[in-house]
């Protein structure tokens, strides 16, 4: 769990010390609680899908081109089923989970 990767994207405006751990968070903003444990790990869960969710984007933008009707490949049911399974990705990833593999062109 990285921890501050979620501190600086959702709280970069707050005031904290960190060095490693939760344990080791100094919350020094009083505008808001510290937040838990287990809202910081939701969060870096929220942030890693929302990264996944941007990498899929731009492997669709960047094969669009793919299924223009002038694209010259024989392989275009390649590139449309690859270009499904981007769009279908989000239900069955999970940490780990590679990326579709992109058909050759």
């Amino acid at each position: 769990m990285d921890y501050l990767k979620v501190l600086v994207k959702y709280y970069s405006e707050k005031e904290w010390c960190y060095q490693e751990t939760y344990e080791s968070l100094e919350w020094l903003d009083e505008t808001i609680p510290k937040p838990t444990q287990e809202d910081l790990e939701q969060l870096y869960d929220d942030l890693l899908k929302e990264e996944m969710r941007m990498e899929r984007n731009k492997l669709l933008k960047e094969s669009d081109y793919t299924v223009l009707s002038d694209f010259p490949t024989a392989n275009k049911q390649a590139w449309l089923d690859y270009r499904q399974q981007l769009r279908d990705f989000p239900s069955v990833w999970s940490v780990g989970v590679p990326f579709p593999t992109k058909p050759i062109s």
